[in-house]
């Protein structure tokens, strides 16, 4: 199918030197702002089975019409928006679910060049960062993480960047950032950060303990690293009279809601069988989906364990992952 162009509003309804920003926080769903030719800042925003519906965020003289605008979704229930004032400051809006927009100043009047650009990523939800052009032709940071207030710094010192130049920025993997600007003679300026990665994360289970008056316990641990090797250990122990066949779980889930699950299944006697009343296990080794993921892994991962002495390994590895919200994919690391 070709493309399709139709007029989303009519003559004058936008600055012809000004930006236009949209998201998309959810698939059923688009917004988009733009600087009108009052200067106001104007907000469309569309629902599957709906029509586009417009509405003023902020009213005439909000912005500089011919100053950038720039939006991020850095969660599904939440869009946030900042643009250039008309006197060179830099100015917020925030919308959460369930809430109306708010706003605030960012920068001071004078931060910015009222022609700058501005631009801004998400590389993980607990993050957010902006960079815009100053009066003097820096480049200005502006940096959040989730439960502190917002950092600015100097990126490049003054007489850095073209005054009425457009800035660019990618975060490609959660780690890292990339941004582009051009020069104040013309040039193509280039700018990168990566994070500081770790080289392993840890995770314990500790006490494992079997539900139902199952007199078996004990604990596991598990180490992962950036090389893709492993450590599954672990340790139980029946204190009763009767046997039991054990299963355990444990699923790592990282930044994309990818799911790795790590299995183990074994045996223990209780007072009047023979055999072992413990059940150990040490299980080095390696996948490179583990190396292939390990931005995703460092960006978030969270660990969850369970066991179970009347399920086998399938049934409580599926229920360990029914209870883990939004699953994209399962990759099996392990089964000992």
């Amino acid at each position: 199918m070709s493309w399709q162009q139709f007029e989303l509003d009519p003559g004058n309804s936008a600055a012809q030197r000004a930006g236009v920003a949209a998201v998309s926080r959810v698939p059923n769903s688009m917004e988009l702002w733009w600087t009108g030719a009052d200067g106001s800042i104007q907000d469309n925003y569309w629902y599957d089975g709906a029509q586009w519906q417009r509405f003023t965020l902020a009213p005439a003289g909000s912005a500089s019409t011919s100053g950038g605008i720039t939006a991020v979704s850095r969660i599904a229930t939440s869009m946030e928006l900042w643009w250039i004032g008309p006197a060179g400051s830099v100015e917020g809006a925030f919308w959460y679910d369930g809430a109306q927009w708010a706003r605030y100043q960012l920068a001071p009047p004078g931060s910015a060049s009222t022609s700058s650009n501005i631009a801004a990523v998400s590389r993980i939800p607990t993050s957010m960062e902006l960079w815009w052009t100053g009066a003097d032709g820096s480049i200005q940071d502006n940096y959040w993480y989730d439960g502190a207030q917002w950092q600015r710094f100097t990126l490049a010192p003054a007489g850095s960047a073209s005054k009425t130049g457009r800035i660019g920025v990618t975060a490609r993997i959660p780690g890292s950032m990339e941004l582009w600007w051009p020069g104040a003679g013309g040039s193509l300026q280039d700018n990168y950060w990566y994070d500081t990665v770790p080289t392993s994360i840890d995770f314990a289970f500790d006490p494992i303990v079997f539900g139902g008056g199952v007199p078996v316990g004990g604990s596991a641990h598990l180490t992962i690293r950036k090389d893709g090797s492993y450590t599954f250990t672990g340790h139980l122990h029946d204190s009763g009279a009767t046997e039991y066949s054990v299963a355990l779980a444990w699923a790592v889930k990282d930044f994309r809601d990818m799911v790795y699950t790590f299995q183990h299944a074994g045996h223990v006697a209780g007072t009047f069988e023979t055999g072992s009343r413990d059940d150990d296990w040490n299980i080095e080794a390696h996948n490179d989906a583990l190396s292939a993921n390990w931005s995703y892994l460092t960006a978030r991962s969270t660990g969850n364990g369970q066991a179970s002495a009347t399920l086998d390994l399938v049934n409580v590895t599926n229920s360990l992952i029914g209870t883990l919200g939004t699953v994209l994919g399962v990759v099996a690391i392990a089964v000992a």
